[in-house]
């Protein structure tokens, strides 16, 4: 009996000696997203008594990186350790998406309660009429008069009876429909809910009673952004528009609600080790074997309404502006290695993998415009905007949306990587210029020369403007290149194009005034083994 009073008398000593535990309400002030996952920072204010504590940060993600998490604040207390967990027993909060969702399903309930009361009304009322047709009496002959009548009565009655019930049974099976879709959108969001949540416990030492301030800092994955661009020509008169805009995204567990966003061209997950380039030995037959490691050359990417008024409402402004841009919020910041674009509007970004839409900045780029055409390739003549200036704002590679004139016209790709000082813009297809390559058959041949085979093609190519002022246009087309020395090509005639001897490339620039045509001619011959087997076209 003395050993079981003294187990429970050291049980009680370690539970008073344990730190209280105490649920801190934090809200996200800031979220950093990178390429590839985001920081997200919390604060928080508590009053605290004198004492040690286990300050608990609920409802947050599972995928914290431990690593990451950084903690400090304001007030007069000493944080001992910090650690992080994982809830079993609690789900995470409701989003605005099942909120949503379950208020739509009471509602639909609601309604088609209402509708199944009034079919029974109706069902009853009918059985009702029904129930208290009898005409006359046994002693008493049928009046046809009051016959006509009550036939009457009965027929369109129960006919508009009739039509009603029909109404509210199809009226019932379309809000069943509905609601069978809102409950298995919401089974599908609540087995998401009912994963386990993360916490953060923060171990404090409070020297004095006071309020404390807490600013929590962790990394977590299933984030990031990519860029995208949407470019607007006005006419070939103006300058290029470039919106730069980020495809953000996140499926972390928690919701950004109404919160600030940085975007950052950092990537904490990509490898930090400086490279190692080890000796390269070289070997006989050509062979050779590098043992150098470049761990630092891991490569990753980011995965990836508008309200109207009422005629009452709208309000003639005396002073009418344009709409702003949200890019006018942003704030570029250059790091010594990544840039961070600090974005003063708050943004929603659900827990769901959607991307949403954020914009962060616009420029004004010079351009010259020009017609670009391969008739080997497309019969169409292609007007290009020739943008330069676009390498000193430091752009990444994405997809853009290309407007020429008001109207889109198509995408594009922006590798800033990859490309020159001047980046080509396709702006669409300009039917008002023709174009035409045909063979010429008198030049054209296939002959057997002793042991050589020889072919001979020619094509001519006529472009015609059919515009009503002069225009620019560069023209391609090619010369075949040999990859063998048995293969020997002549160029016969290129009507004075500009000949890129290293790809064969054959280019012309020429000037066209209204309605006018003209004719360029390429001719060339390959010789090779007559046992050989040669593609000339």
């Amino acid at each position: 009996m003395k050993t079981l009073m003294s187990l429970f008398l050291t049980m009680a000593v370690l539970f008073a000696m344990a730190d209280e535990e105490k649920p801190l309400k934090t809200k996200i002030k800031n979220v950093t997203v990178f390429l590839s996952g985001a920081q997200i920072e919390r604060t928080g204010t508590m009053y605290l008594g004198a004492g040690n504590y286990d300050i608990v940060v609920e409802d947050l993600p599972t995928s914290i990186n431990s690593n990451t998490i950084q903690v400090n604040g304001k007030g007069n207390l000493t944080v001992l350790s910090v650690e992080n967990r994982i809830n079993y027993l609690k789900g995470q909060k409701k989003t605005k998406e099942v909120i949503v969702l379950e208020d739509s399903l009471k509602l639909m309930q609601k309604q088609m309660a209402y509708q199944n009361a009034m079919l029974q009304v109706y069902r009853e009322e009918e059985a009702m009429i029904l129930a208290n047709k009898l005409i006359g009496g046994a002693d008493n002959g049928v009046d046809i008069g009051a016959l006509k009548a009550n036939a009457d009565f009965y027929r369109v009655r129960l006919t508009d009876l009739k039509t009603k019930q029909l109404d509210i049974t199809y009226k019932v099976a379309e809000m069943q429909l509905t609601i069978n879709r809102l409950n298995q959108q919401l089974n599908e969001l609540n087995a998401k809910r009912n994963q386990p949540t993360g916490e953060i416990v923060v171990r404090v030492h409070v020297k004095a009673a006071g309020n404390a301030s807490f600013n929590i800092k962790y990394n977590v994955a299933n984030a990031g952004w990519s860029a995208m661009y949407d470019i607007r020509a006005i006419d070939v008169n103006n300058p290029v528009s470039l919106n730069f805009k980020a495809g953000v995204y996140q499926n972390t567990g928690e919701s950004w609600d109404n919160v600030k966003l940085t975007l950052s061209t950092a990537n904490p997950n990509q490898s930090n080790a400086k490279p190692v380039l080890s000796p390269w030995y070289l070997y006989y037959n050509n062979y050779y074997r590098s043992t150098g490691k470049n761990n630092a050359r891991d490569k990753a990417g980011a995965v990836a309404p508008t309200a109207a008024m009422d005629d009452a409402e709208m309000v003639a402004y005396e002073d009418e502006k344009d709409f702003g841009n949200a890019a006018e919020y942003t704030t570029v910041v250059e790091y010594p290695i990544n840039f961070e674009y600090e974005i003063d509007l708050p943004y929603d970004v659900e827990s769901n993998g959607k991307v949403r839409i954020v914009e962060v900045q616009k420029y004004e780029l010079d351009a010259t415009y020009e017609y670009f055409a391969v008739p080997k390739v497309d019969p169409d003549a292609f007007l290009l905007a020739r943008v330069t200036g676009w390498e000193k704002y430091n752009l990444l590679p994405g997809e853009s949306n290309i407007f020429f004139m008001g109207t889109y016209v198509g995408k594009s790709y922006i590798n800033p990587l990859s490309a020159m000082d001047t980046l080509d813009v396709s702006l669409g297809r300009d039917k008002a210029i023709s174009l035409k390559r045909e063979m010429i058959k008198d030049f054209t041949s296939d002959q057997f020369i002793g042991a050589n085979r020889r072919v001979t093609k020619g094509w001519e190519i006529t472009v015609r403007n059919n515009k009503s002022k002069e225009i620019e246009i560069v023209i391609e087309d090619q010369f075949p290149i040999s990859s063998n020395k048995e293969i020997v090509i002549d160029h016969v005639e290129d009507s004075e194009g500009i000949v890129n001897e290293t790809t064969g490339k054959v280019t012309w620039r020429i000037k066209l005034k209204p309605y006018e045509s003209k004719k360029l001619v390429i001719k060339y011959s390959v010789k090779f083994p007559k046992e050989q087997t040669v593609v000339v076209y």
